[in-house]
Parts: structure tokens; sequence; C-alpha cells
């Protein structure tokens, strides 16, 4: 009984303490700003203090651990935002708090100008990240300043990737790289509340876990909900054209049925595919700390394979035109055949490169190159046997073909390389075209 009578009393107090943090805070010279980011357990919290006669500012920063890091800046957008980034250390036992300005609506860049400190009670715990700072000297920065007299300071917040697929951030880098936001939204505090006292002493002695409800602060708007979609396109699109759209062509090819023009507009789909996903890594190079040179493996290679994908096109397409109108056989389309054996192989390494290059977790690497890997074998040990085979696969020949790969490892049309009447025939580089039959021969 007595028993009962001690837990009971121990949970009135804890209600009483409960009761009594969210009230006290109404009247403490401290504005609080609380939200549900969606993901894992627990708040997003950032507090604010600016003692008297000071320049200082003390904060609080505390959100899940799920996500990558988390963050909050000042202002209604990133451009010229003083932000406060906190991520785990190399160990994953402490924090690492990165005061960072962002220029743009791109990854913030670290300023050593910014100086601040944690302080104690920072630490990762229960599936929190907590930190509790001091930035000396910051109501006013080299891009800005915070207006202690506004009733109304717009700040934004984000929290960084959730995704299973990334490998953990864990840095002791002030400079770490940073993946796109999951969640972002804007709030508003009020800046005469949070002035008062001295050393942030009510800050520091405030029990946050407690802090259910906003005080001094409101969301602005409508928290919003992010990924980091344009590198899933940019790989998306380039994997389809590689993978699966190229090797494609090259069945449409010799295989079924063996047709030119059905292999020419699936080039060029790929071709196409693979310039949009050209343009996207271009632009997402500059979103960006770690791409903004754009002097990484991935990126020097990529923008070679691209041209490299160009030019092949245009090699088959003059192959093409050459023979129609001369009804000879040309060179282009030896080095044409060839040249897209090797961009395919080439791209997937690329590939592999830039999902390094993004974090992604090394088993997803390995799925990715053993698929493609598989997919361009197939392929290609499809084109070498079609190409020293003299029999075709005859269960798989249109009604009145007779196809087989010429001496330059290309399928020609006599009457016209671009229809689909399947009329092929071998040819040697140096047999002249009257050797050749023609439509009116009989067979």
């Amino acid at each position: 009984m007595f028993v009962n009578f001690l837990g009971l009393l121990c949970l009135a107090l804890s209600s009483l303490v409960l009761g009594q943090t969210n009230a006290d805070i109404q009247n403490d010279p401290i504005s609080v700003f609380v939200t549900t980011p969606g993901s894992g357990s627990g708040n997003y919290v950032f507090a604010l203090n600016v003692p008297s006669n000071s320049e200082d500012i003390y904060f609080h920063l505390s959100g899940p651990d799920a996500y990558q890091w988390i963050a909050v800046g000042t202002g209604s957008e990133m451009k010229n935002s003083l932000m406060f980034i906190a991520y785990l250390n190399s160990t994953g036992t402490g924090v690492t708090l990165s005061p960072r300005i962002s220029t743009d609506e791109t990854e913030p860049s670290y300023s050593s100008s910014i100086n601040v400190e944690t302080l104690s009670g920072t630490g990762v715990a229960n599936g929190t990240i907590t930190v509790n700072g001091r930035c000396t000297n910051c109501t006013t920065w080299n891009k800005g300043s915070l207006d202690l007299k506004s009733m109304n300071q717009a700040f934004i917040y984000g929290l960084g990737p959730s995704s299973g697929s990334l490998v953990k951030l864990q840095s002791n880098s002030l400079s770490a790289n940073l993946e796109r936001h999951s969640v972002y939204g804007n709030f508003e505090m009020n800046m005469t509340k949070a002035t008062g006292g001295t050393n942030g002493t009510t800050l520091l002695s405030t029990s946050f876990p407690s802090i259910t409800t906003s005080s001094g602060a409101s969301q602005d708007g409508h928290q919003t909900s992010d990924g980091n979609w344009p590198v899933i396109i940019h790989a998306a699109v380039l994997s389809i054209a590689f993978i699966i759209i190229m090797p494609s062509g090259a069945i449409f090819l010799r295989i079924i049925p063996a047709s030119v023009r059905w292999h020419w507009v699936d080039q060029s789909l790929a071709t196409i595919l693979i310039g949009i996903g050209g343009v996207l890594g271009l632009w997402l190079s500059t979103m960006y700390n770690r791409s903004s040179s754009y002097n990484s493996a991935h990126q020097v290679l990529g923008i070679i394979c691209v041209i490299a994908v160009f030019v092949q096109w245009f090699l088959g397409f003059w192959h093409h035109y050459q023979y129609k109108k001369h009804q000879t056989p040309t060179k282009y389309g030896a080095v044409h055949l060839h040249m897209g054996r090797i961009i395919l192989v080439f791209a997937i390494v690329v590939g592999a490169i830039g999902l390094s290059w993004s974090f992604v977790k090394t088993s997803i690497i390995i799925a990715y190159v053993v698929i493609a890997g598989v997919i361009v074998a197939i392929v290609l040990a499809l084109s070498v046997l079609k190409r020293h085979t003299s029999a075709s696969f005859s269960f798989l020949q249109a009604k009145g073909s007779e196809r087989s790969l010429n001496a330059e490892g290309s399928y020609e049309n006599i009457e016209d390389p671009f229809s689909n009447r399947h009329e092929y025939r071998p040819y040697e580089s140096n047999t002249p075209l009257a050797s050749y039959p023609h439509r009116g021969d009989s067979r």
C-alpha cells in the first residue's frame, strides 16, 4: 500500500513538473518553437535567449537522430541565412555543431568567422540529438542580423534525409558534406520575449524534453516533406537509358526482329534521355559543395560518357546516311558498333562511382553493378555470338529473311537501311557493289 502511495506521489510530482515547465517559460526570457517532423520519435525543438545588453545568443536545438542532421537558420529563406547544423560525430556518441552561411538555395558552407561553442547538455541520447550552444557576437554577421525588437523574427528549419538507403552521417568535420533535407519549414519568434537574463542561465536550466508546445514562437505556413528527388531522377533516367534502352537497341538490330529502323528509334530515345540526365547532373552539381568545382571522378567521367553517346549516335546516323546514299559499306559502322559496347561498360562504372559519391549503402551499389553487369553481359554475348556464327537463330527469323552480320559488324538493308523489310546480306569492306544481289535478282 505504501509502495502504491509512493508511485502515485511520483506520478503527481512528474505531472506537476511538466506543467510547471510548460507554464514557467511563458514568463521566462526565452522563446521556444516546437514541431513534430514526422519521422522517428520526439519533437524538433529550437529555443533562443539573448541576454540583456549582449550581442551573444544562447540557443537549444534538438531533434530525432533518425535524420542525418538537424538545423535552424535565420530569415525566411536560405539565401544569406546564418545556420546552426548538428549531426553525429565520427563515433556516433557525440554531436558536431557546424555554423554555416548559405549563399542561395544550395548546401550551406561552413563559416569560420562564426564563433559558436557547445555547452553542457549537448549530446545524443534516447534517439535525440541535443545541442545547447552559445554564439558570440551573433546578433549581426556579414550577411544579415537579428532584429531584437521584432515580435515576428523569421526563422527556417530543416532536417536531413531519413532514408535507410544512405550511410549514416557521422563526422567531426565542421564542413562535412550534407544531403538534401527530408523536412523543412518556417517559423516566427518573438525576440522581445527571448531577450533578458544573464549568460543564458534560464535556457540552460530548462528541461526541453518536457516542453510540448511553442512559447513566443509559431509555425509560419505548413511544414514541407521533401526528398532528394533530383538525384533520384538523375540516376533513374540514366540507368533506364544505359541498362535497358540501349541494350534493347542492340537486340532490335540483331535478334527480334533484325530492324535497323527500330534500332535507330530506340537509340535516339536513349540518347535524348542521356542528354536530359546529363543536364540534370550539371544542375545538381551547383547544389552541393562537393560538386560545385566539377572536378570529381563521377562528374568528369560522366561528361565524357554523355559526349561519347552523342558522338556514337552521330556515327550511326552518318553511317546509315552514307550507306543509303552510296549503297556501299562505310567504316563508321564498325566504329559505331565497338564504341557502343565500350560506352555501355563505361557507363556502368560511372554509375557505380556516382552512387558511392551520393553516400548510398554498399549493398545498393553491389546490387546495381550485378544487375547492370548481367544485362550488358547478355547483350554483348548475344552480339559476339551472332557476329561469329554463320547460322542465324532460325526460330527468331522473320519469314523470308536471311540475316547475318556483315564484316563490319552491322546489318544493312541493300534497298533502304531505314526500311523494315529485313532484306539483309553480308558484305566485305573490299567487295564491289556490283557483286551484291539486287532486288530483282532471284534468290
